[in-house]
């Protein structure tokens, strides 16, 4: 999950702010020696006092309560949403022979990414295992039909958080995309040829997912998917369709 966790918090980070607030310190503490450059002072008690009689001057105070540790968060299926964990695995289970994801880290990492990943996966829902059914479960599915993430809203989504510096913003980018042709079958593990489509752009998207490419590379897939050049598919099993 090493993949899909990383990337899904790179993607917050743009969406919401991925931000890890230091607990403050504590500010409770009584007691304690008041120290100087001369030694401690001591401001009560008899100059004959020990440190007994100090200790015996008044009630010691009860130690703080300690709260109660919140009981751990359970993931449900692959994904941190629950919502996402149920399409991701419909997805990978019934849509083996046109799969719409390279592997269900990166169907996680694009679900959770959605501005309402619950809304996402409602729109999607993977009911058959036809090629056509399982493209309308995908990524390229719903053309923002019925209050759905439509397929456009859906790619400039991701591409503005892994691209920011490319487009503008989302709008721009969602204008570019209703004129690139849309398919009608989407297979994200099958080698693309026809250049400036959708299928090649979202592919290019699922590679850019990679955390382990350098600045370097995202930037240079970036701009290929701004051009829609096709590449070679990195999908779970390893097994490239022709």
């Amino acid at each position: 999950m090493k993949a899909r966790s990383a990337t899904a918090c790179t993607l917050a980070a743009w969406l919401a702010g991925c931000q890890v607030l230091a607990p403050l310190p504590g500010e409770g503490g009584e007691g304690g020696t008041l120290a100087t450059d001369g030694g401690s002072v001591e401001t009560d008690g008899d100059a004959g006092d020990t440190g007994d009689a100090s200790r015996d001057s008044g009630p010691t105070p009860p130690p703080a309560p300690t709260p109660p540790s919140p009981p751990p968060q359970q993931q449900i299926g692959p994904c941190e949403i629950a919502e996402c964990s149920t399409h991701c695995v419909a997805s990978v289970d019934r849509c083996e022979l046109a799969p719409q994801y390279p592997s269900v880290e990166a169907c996680c990492a694009v679900c959770e990414a959605m501005p309402s990943p619950a809304g996402y996966a409602a729109c999607r829902p993977a009911e058959t295992g036809d090629p056509a059914g399982c493209t309308g479960a995908g990524p390229l599915g719903p053309d923002d039909g019925d209050g759905c993430v439509g397929r456009c809203e859906a790619l400039c989504t991701l591409y503005a958080a892994l691209c920011p510096l490319r487009v503008p913003d989302r709008e721009t980018c969602t204008a570019m995309c209703s004129l690139w042709p849309a398919p009608d079958v989407f297979n994200a593990c099958t080698r693309l040829r026809a250049e400036g489509t959708l299928e090649c752009r979202m592919q290019l998207i699922f590679a850019a997912l990679d955390d382990d490419l350098d600045e370097k590379k995202r930037d240079q897939l970036c701009r290929d998917i701004l051009q829609g050049r096709c590449r070679d598919p990195k999908c779970e099993d390893g097994g490239d369709d022709d």
